[in-house]
């Protein structure tokens, strides 16, 4: 039996500035020596001795070598043969040249070609087939001879040349001999017995999209995790994360997790770092609370500790379909179905995209671990804590999987202002007309559910951003509430509970694995994400025109508000900005019945600027684009919450679609005075005692005691908006 090493050398100074190294010959860096002097010290604790070195003639390779032996064996005289047919692949022209810098002249395509392909050769310099040929000689005549003598053999080499080199042994095909990265100073063992076959003891090298810039990337950062996963498939995530306990399998292929204590976001545990950047842009208060720079870094320095050799989790991708306006995000995470997660949550890179992959936020989600509020500032163990500067989120303390995506949106409606984009809270969708659609609305409103439309194709079901070219999602994946739901009732949702999909907190049969989506005993908030083409008809990529419609949602827990409403330019401002709704049993902590709600924009937990900001982009657009807006109240009718009913979702879904076929551009409409709002007298499909809420309640007294009450609400609270026109104040509702 004999043993065979393959080693890539350690960083070299052009491996850390991004340059074409090739046949030049580099010294190694500080971190470069480190690795090699390591790489040694691994060999010497697995007991492995080595009877024969060698190295190409480059001087990274032969100072990577000598390191390794004098940190494996005790004598450090082992002499190294310097082979030439080990040299790196000849680079030519390119030699020195800036990787970025040629991106940027000639293209991804082109300089993944030169890198990339088996044949083509850069200006003047060699092809990995150059490259093989040279190497297959060498070890068909001297290795393998070597390793039939039962001797041990390390072998120090670059690259190509140790692609090459696993091309020769057959390991690998032209095919996919470059899915493989071989990451600095990480040996790969293999075993080969008397007969010639080989097994392979420890291959560490990957084969799950591990560049050396990534590499980097997460060396600067600060992370020493003992392994890392990025952008592995759906079909690995899920199999990694049944192996660790982190879920199971459902009968209907879907993976179901329990997320825990919590089964909500926790917004009182979220906060934005203040400093030059933020202080005078951000809208602090309740809802956007300060916190210090020092105390974000010494939390970072703790997580950083924690998940030191530990096992991580990364994807590397997009938010925002919008060619121009998405941000390169990287999701960090120590769980495979969190990465799973984001995976499906967000939009994956082609090949080439992943290739040069530069994130321009990053987002640390360590579940496992958990601030102390004494020490670190926080208000609980828990911890969401956005530093815009840094372009980095933490997240500490929670396993709720929403926290990933609400994070990132909270970052897209800090930045995407500043560009003239306005980020939106909502969902939205196409007709086959060419018509788009948006409908507004917090968690529990109905937004997912009316924007899945059989009849319609689905853009993007929660978040959006709105630029001068149309409509576009944030997202690649849905994430819709699955409590009662039903294969009659939301068709495109069951359907999609599927092989690639994640059920959160849903209790299943434990003789059948089926999900029993009518079950809260563990919370209200069930929820499943998915991946967006799985609703048939998704427009892919998701983006689309100028809204023709606008539908905000609410679910007005008093009972009063009609179920249908149109809103005037200035109206629709008002109502935005008011952002009236009914927090539903779930969506946060402590939430276990409705309660009654203003969040600005329909979503001011994720609003860091001040709602005027976003309120006067949506005016202007409205006005640009003609475009009609509704309120529609999802909530209860005949009475509040604990007497009326909720309104029937086939009732909503007809309103809707007269909003979206201009049907009610076409009827008459009578004032509600109290609520100020212009009420259809008559819907197709909708009885009309149904669109007069004042109606449906047997107390009429009852009914007027809590319309003015609610009218109230909505007064009191528009007072704390200061810049705004007399015009939008008259629009809301009357005292």
């Amino acid at each position: 039996m004999s043993i065979l090493i393959l080693m890539r050398h350690g960083q070299s100074i052009w491996n850390l500035q991004n340059r074409f190294t090739g046949g030049v010959d580099v010294p190694l860096t500080r971190k470069g020596i480190k690795q090699a002097k390591n790489a040694g010290k691994e060999l010497k604790n697995l007991g492995i001795s080595i009877d024969h070195v060698f190295s190409s003639k480059l001087s990274r390779s032969i100072e990577t070598a000598r390191f390794v032996i004098n940190n494996c064996e005790s004598s450090n005289n082992k002499k190294i043969i310097k082979v030439s047919a080990l040299n790196e692949r000849d680079y030519g022209d390119l030699s020195g040249k800036y990787k970025d810098e040629l991106v940027k002249i000639y293209g991804e395509k082109k300089v993944l070609d030169w890198r990339r392909s088996f044949k083509i050769k850069p200006p003047k310099g060699e092809s990995l087939e150059d490259v093989l040929k040279r190497v297959k000689p060498f070890l068909n005549k001297k290795i393998f001879y070597l390793l039939k003598k039962g001797k041990n053999v390390l072998l120090v080499a670059h690259g190509n040349a140790l692609r090459a080199f696993r091309l020769a042994t057959g390991e690998y095909s032209v095919k996919n001999i470059f899915d493989v990265h071989i990451p600095p100073c990480v040996p790969v063992i293999y075993e080969y017995k008397n007969n010639g076959k080989k097994n392979i003891l420890s291959v560490k090298d990957s084969k799950n999209n591990i560049t050396s810039k990534f590499t980097y990337q997460i060396e600067d950062l600060g992370l020493r995790p003992s392994i890392v996963h990025r952008n592995l498939s759906s079909k690995e995530l899920i199999k990694i994360a049944i192996g660790r306990n982190e879920g199971v399998l459902t009968k209907t292929g879907a993976l179901s997790v329990t997320t825990g204590q919590f089964t909500g976001r926790s917004p009182e545990d979220r906060f934005i770092v203040d400093d030059k950047l933020t202080h005078k842009t951000v809208d602090w208060g309740k809802i956007n609370k300060p916190f210090p720079p020092e105390k974000f870094d010494q939390i970072l320095d703790k997580m950083k500790n924690f998940e030191k050799s530990k096992e991580l989790f990364v994807f590397d991708g997009f938010a925002g379909a919008e060619d121009g306006s998405r941000l390169p995000v990287r999701m960090i995470t120590d769980h495979a179905w969190q990465c799973l997660f984001v995976k499906t949550m967000f939009i994956e890179p082609t090949a080439e995209e992943l290739e040069y992959h530069d994130p321009k936020f990053t987002v640390l989600n360590i579940n496992d671990f958990e601030a102390r509020p004494e020490l670190d500032g926080t208000r609980t163990p828990t911890f969401i804590l956005l530093n815009f500067t840094k372009k980095l989120a933490i997240i500490g303390g929670t396993r709720y999987g929403g926290e990933n995506k609400k994070t990132i949106f909270g970052v897209l409606n800090f930045t995407l202002p500043g560009k003239d984009i306005m980020p939106m809270h909502c969902s939205a969708n196409l007709g086959l007309n060419g018509d788009t659609a948006l409908f507004f609305g917090l968690s529990g409103t109905g937004k997912t559910t009316l924007s899945a439309d059989p009849k319609r194709m689905l853009i993007g079901d929660d978040e959006h951003g709105w630029s001068d070219k149309g409509i576009f999602n944030f997202e690649g994946g849905c994430y819709a509430k699955t409590i009662n739901l039903s294969k009659k009732a939301e068709p495109q949702i069951w359907d999609a509970i599927r092989d690639g999909a994640v059920l959160e907190n849903v209790v299943l049969n434990p003789k059948t694995m089926n999900p029993d989506y009518d079950d809260d005993s563990l919370t209200e908030n069930t929820r499943v994400v998915y991946p967006l083409d799985y609703i048939p008809g998704a427009v892919i990529p998701s983006v689309a025109g100028h809204p023709k419609s606008i539908i905000f949602l609410t679910a007005d827990a008093f009972g009063v508000l009609p179920p249908i409403s149109k809103l005037t330019t200035d109206g629709a401002m008002y109502h935005f900005m008011s952002g009236y709704t009914s927090k539903l049993a779930g969506t946060e902590r402590g939430i276990i019945e409705p309660q009654p709600t203003f969040s600005h924009c329909f979503g001011s937990v994720f609003m860091p600027r001040p709602a005027e900001v976003y309120a006067k982009m949506l005016g202007e657009r409205i006005v640009k684009h003609n475009t009609n807006v509704y309120l529609v109240n999802t909530g209860w009718s005949g009475g509040p919450y604990g007497v009326g009913k909720r309104f029937k979702i086939d009732y909503t879904r007809k309103m809707v679609t007269a909003v979206l076929n201009q049907s009610l551009e076409k009827v008459n409409y009578e004032k509600n005075k109290v609520f100020n709002l212009a009420v259809p007298k008559s819907c197709p499909g909708v009885p009309s005692s149904v669109l007069d809420p004042k109606k449906t309640w047997k107390n009429k007294k009852a009914y007027d005691k809590a319309a003015r009450g609610l009218a109230k609400m909505f007064i009191e609270n528009f007072k704390k908006f200061k810049k705004v026109s007399p015009n939008i104040k008259k629009a809301g509702p009357k005292s």
